[in-house]
């Protein structure tokens, strides 16, 4: 599947279905590594509150496009906004930014430390000397896994299963009070209970903020709703409501990737 250089779209279809102001907002972002173009032109908003899932093959730039989002990688081109505000300007720079900002990895990485103390080790040392035992029960209940536990809270975190493990990142993101969570394959080579959970956690927490997830899985997508944005090869192909994308796909593109799960933009 060949894209010419004048098929990019700067699409909104998505965005005004949710009939919702948008909270984050990407304006042609662009980002070379080692000589290599990763993202062109990329532009899309997420609406205050809903999933949206990021949808494409592997190299499109998915992942790449959330480490822009929290200045993980900072010589990208264009303008991001949160809540009206430059990235590149955020009060308190990018510590401040990757607060109001969650990123989750793809592979759980938990400390050598307690359950406990994994929730709350992203807050300021002040913070971790208080009793934070009502936010660790808040956190880990978000996150679907307060009531395997509870119990157990000052066991190390590295006796958690896989599926555990992810969710207790999911809860120290939380903790962390994010007004924006972005994740990169949450549920990647996990079991269905453990990716079930996580997906109703995501529909909960989506009630009140912007949630960007990346997904291979596009029966994931179909589940999650709100919006989806199609990228192949560092671009923008189609975003639209998951109802309309997955039935109703308008781009060629689109449609040889939902049929095949592969494409060909070199």
């Amino acid at each position: 599947m060949n894209i010419n250089t004048n098929t990019h779209i700067k699409e909104e279809k998505g965005v005004e279905s949710c009939a919702l102001p948008s909270y984050v907002r990407l304006e042609n972002i662009s980002l070379t590594l080692s000589e290599k173009s990763i993202l062109k032109d990329v532009s899309f908003s997420l609406p205050a509150t809903g999933i949206s899932s990021l949808i494409g093959p592997s190299g499109a730039g998915k992942s790449s496009l959330l480490r822009c989002l929290t200045n993980l990688y900072d010589n990208w081109q264009g303008t991001i906004s949160v809540a009206g505000i430059n990235t590149r300007s955020w009060h308190g720079g990018d510590d401040a930014l990757r607060r109001h900002v969650g990123l989750i990895a793809q592979k759980p990485a938990v400390f050598p430390a307690s359950i406990y103390d994994n929730v709350i080790f992203g807050l300021s040392r002040k913070e971790r000397k208080q009793n934070q035992s009502s936010r660790v029960e808040r956190c880990l209940t978000q996150a679907a896994l307060w009531d395997e536990v509870q119990d157990r809270l000052h066991d190390p975190a590295n006796t958690l299963s896989v599926g555990q493990q992810q969710r207790l990142c999911l809860a120290r993101a939380l903790a962390l009070e994010p007004k924006v969570l972005l994740l990169d394959e949450p549920t990647a080579s996990l079991d269905p209970r453990s990716k079930q959970l996580i997906e109703a956690s995501l529909h909960d927490l989506a009630k009140d903020m912007p949630i960007l997830c990346v997904t291979h899985d596009l029966e994931q997508a179909q589940r999650l709703q709100g919006q989806v944005i199609f990228m192949c090869d560092g671009k923008v192909i189609e975003i639209a409501a998951a109802n309309d994308f997955f039935e109703h796909p308008e781009r060629l593109e689109t449609r040889e990737f939902l049929r095949w799960s592969v494409c060909d933009c070199d």
